[in-house]
């Protein structure tokens, strides 16, 4: 499977400390990758943005707990810099991110990152 990081790339590691995405996902795309955690398949290729519209492959990123869902309002606040640290507060992320919606309901995706050079 495939995770595109666009709007984000510049805050992985080494450059950032993101190790946590938020996304609002279909059900079906959820599912897939709670199956991928179920059945162990934890490595997953990560690009700049959709492979179809010009985008290239920048690392692989490993499942660290199973996707799940949250209500954005709950978000932690040591989240954020797990976010990359872009923003300063929880609204001010919602804000940036999610049209300032906070009872939305996302996909959160916890990972390690390893960049192209050393992705194996």
């Amino acid at each position: 499977m495939i995770i595109s990081f666009g709007w984000t790339a510049q805050y992985l590691p080494p450059n950032g400390p993101k190790d946590t995405t938020r996304r609002i996902w279909k059900p079906r795309t959820l599912a897939c990758w709670q199956k991928a955690w179920d059945e162990g398949r934890l490595t997953h290729d990560a690009v700049d943005k959709n492979l179809a519209y010009g985008g290239k492959r920048i690392g692989k990123i490993t499942l660290i707990e199973r996707p799940r869902l949250e209500v954005l309002s709950t978000m932690p606040t040591a989240d954020l810099l797990r976010e990359g640290g872009m923003c300063a507060t929880v609204p001010e992320f919602i804000d940036a991110y999610f049209d300032g919606n906070a009872d939305q309901e996302v996909a959160v995706v916890r990972f390690g990152f390893e960049p192209l050079e050393v992705a194996a």
